[in-house]
């Protein structure tokens, strides 16, 4: 049996700045989007976006051999 996770990773929000730290693991990748909007909703008081995908934001896909 084979699953398919998908990592939302995040770059700068540990210790080291341009490192990429795990947001959430998901099994869908629409689920990993709407956590990605969860987050950068939080930050409604500047104008642009914190976490850009494909910048300082991605989306790891695995399969897991189960």
């Amino acid at each position: 049996m084979q699953n398919t996770v998908h990592v939302l990773q995040l770059q700068g929000t540990g210790n080291e700045e341009s490192a990429f730290e795990v947001a959430g693991v998901f099994s869908t990748h629409a689920q990993a989007i709407e956590k990605l909007q969860n987050i950068n909703a939080e930050y409604v008081d500047v104008d642009f976006f914190v976490f850009t995908l494909n910048e300082n934001a991605r989306i790891e896909t695995h399969t897991i051999n189960a």
